[in-house]
Order: structure tokens, then C-alpha cells, then sequence
């Protein structure tokens, strides 16, 4: 049986490992012990509060295999961005040069650096072994976390959004950050992209030129990868497209890849969550796949069983797993 729970201190190691699998790019899931330990120690004071609105939290998810007793996959929902570190991104808009004497009327792309999703949530840290980017796993560990939100809507904005790695080379390369930030930061991508996650981001704002980038100044490498993603985020990038999430214009200011938007409540996953009471049985294998958690917020539980009817049936082992019993009240949605 695959699980997603909240991340826990004696996962750091297997933390550790996937951030070391994700390579360059992955700017909220960084190579970095140190920083990562962080992460582990805020998500568990996150799932721990008592909150009422929105603030700093983070919630950290895993998704751990009950037959191998390991863990093959990670994800994050951050409760709001950019409260006490600013959240830029550039805004992809339409700059207007005109002459009426020369009969000219020209529309030129550029890149605003703004602030416009400050206070938004965010869903990031996304990794799933390769093995296991089969049978709906991957839909298990990116949508149990839209089920969580879902349980407690007070804990997060009206508005949520994801980050897209943009596009880089094998080789590290970002063509975006080769053609803007290396001239005002003079480091590499990766070097820059780990700077972010551990140190005061107002550097951002105070290097990064303030006034808007002209797209067709730019190296043709670097607007050819404007609002695109990397394709090893393609299924992941398909799953939050089907939840509702559309690229709106704006992009990441490292490596221009595409930020995605929707409002919370229109989260299809959101919309469509219903309740019921855990009844128990013989495991169900024929019916449509549904994702089905607990309603703890500290011992939240997911997993993904079948439902025939109106009627959702589990067995012992997956009440055992999502740490209820007969009775109990679930929430589930279909996928």
C-alpha cells in the first residue's frame, strides 16, 4: 500500500535523497542538509499549530510503500509566499511603441519584476522515484495534498499557485539565466539557485534589474524558454492543468519557467471532495480509484482505494493505514 503522511525528523535521510535525485532547478527542494533539516523542522511545527488563517506554514508531505517500509516520494504545500521574504516573479506583458507621423504601431513583449502573488499558497517540492510514476502514484502524491487543503481551508489562501522548473540543460544551463541573471548576480544558475534558499531574499530585488526587460533584446535561446517547463515535469504539469491551474504570465525570474494559478476554490479536486463514514470490508478491486484521507490534520492520511456505487468500502489494512476506525468520518474524491 502507498501512503502519503506528513514528513517526519527520522525521514531527513531519505529527504536528503530526493533532493540529491531532483538535480538543479528545484529551487524549494534544495541539496542542502542543512537547509533541508529546516524544512523537516517547520513542516512538523506547521501540522502542530493551531491556526485560524493563513500564515508562514508549510506542510510537507511523503509518500512512503507499506511493503518495502521506504519512502519514494515527496511534496509541499506552503500555507502563503512572500510575507516576511519577498516573492518576485516577472509578468509577461505587451509594451506599446507608437509614432503617428511614421505610421507605426509596434506591441513588444517584456518582463515587469512584480510582487503580485504575495500572500498566495504555493504547491512545490514535488519528486516521485521513477518507479513509481505508474498506477496513479504520482495523482496520489500531488492531489493528496489539495485533499488536505480541502480538510482545512482556513490554513490556506484564495489563491494558490506552482512553481514550474523552467528549462535546463543537462549540463545545469539555464538559457534564461545565461542571457539576464548572470550579468547582475555573476554566478552560476545552480550557485544563485541555492542562494535563495538560504539566505534573505530582498537580494533578489536589489540586484535584479528594476525596470521592465525587453523579450526581443534577449539571447534567442533565452525567449525561445520563456513560460516553458522542463519536460521532466510534464505529468506533473498535467496533473495540476486537470486541477485547474493555468499558466496566467507570469514566470520564475531564474529560469523563466511558468508559474501556474487558480483559485482555491475552484481546485477541482476541492470542489469535488465529499464525506462519509469509514466503513469496513473486503478490499474492493473492481470501481473507480478514489483518493481517500482522514480528517486529522497532525496524523493526516492518504491512500488511493476503489468505489463501487454510492458506497465507499475499505479493509482493515487501509483503515489501519489511514489510522481510523468503522465509523470514523473520511473525506475522498474521485480521480
Amino acid at each position: 500500500m502507498l501512503i502519503v503522511r506528513p514528513i517526519k525528523n527520522d525521514d531527513g535521510e531519505d529527504f536528503n535523497n530526493f533532493a540529491a535525485a531532483t538535480g538543479v532547478g528545484h529551487t524549494n527542494l534544495p541539496n542542502h542538509p542543512t537547509q533541508l533539516a529546516q524544512k523537516i523542522n517547520h513542516s512538523e511545527l506547521s501540522f502542530a499549530s493551531s491556526v485560524d488563517h493563513a500564515g508562514e506554514e508549510g506542510y510537507t508531505f511523503v509518500m512512503e510503500d507499506t511493503h518495502t517500509h521506504r519512502l519514494v516520494g515527496t511534496c509541499t504545500v506552503d500555507a502563503t509566499v512572500g510575507l516576511s521574504q519577498p516573492y518576485c516573479t516577472y509578468r509577461v506583458d505587451q509594451v506599446t511603441h507608437s509614432s503617428v507621423d511614421l505610421k507605426i504601431n509596434n506591441r513588444v513583449p517584456a518582463l515587469h519584476m512584480n510582487y503580485d502573488y504575495t500572500g498566495a499558497s504555493r504547491l512545490s517540492s514535488f519528486y516521485l522515484e521513477p518507479d513509481y510514476r505508474c498506477n496513479f502514484y504520482d495523482q496520489l502524491l500531488s492531489k493528496s495534498r489539495l485533499l488536505f487543503m480541502a480538510c482545512f481551508p482556513e490554513r490556506f489562501a484564495a489563491t494558490t499557485i506552482a512553481e514550474m522548473k523552467g528549462v535546463i540543460g543537462s549540463d545545469g544551463v539555464s538559457p534564461f539565466w545565461e542571457s539576464v541573471g548572470r550579468h547582475f548576480f555573476t554566478m552560476d544558475f545552480a550557485e544563485a539557485d541555492l542562494l535563495t534558499t538560504s539566505s534573505n531574499k530582498h537580494f533578489i530585488a536589489n540586484l535584479m534589474p528594476r525596470y521592465p526587460l525587453y523579450v526581443p533584446l534577449l539571447s534567442d535561446n533565452a525567449q525561445a524558454v520563456i513560460g516553458q517547463h522542463h519536460d521532466d515535469v510534464e505529468d506533473i504539469v498535467n496533473i495540476l492543468e486537470h486541477e485547474g491551474l493555468r499558466f496566467e504570465g507570469h514566470v520564475d525570474i531564474f529560469d523563466a519557467g511558468p508559474i501556474l494559478e487558480v483559485r482555491t476554490r475552484h481546485i477541482r479536486a476541492i470542489r469535488h471532495v465529499e464525506q462519509t463514514q469509514a466503513l469496513v470490508g473486503d478490499e474492493v478491486l473492481q470501481g473507480k480509484r478514489v483518493l481517500v484521507c482522514n480528517n486529522s490534520c497532525l496524523d493526516f492520511r492518504c491512500i488511493i482505494a476503489r468505489k463501487q456505487d454510492r458506497t465507499l468500502v475499505l479493509s482493515e489494512s487501509q483503515l489501519d493505514g489511514l489510522h481510523v476506525a468503522t465509523g470514523n468520518t473520511l473525506t475522498y474524491c474521485q480521480l
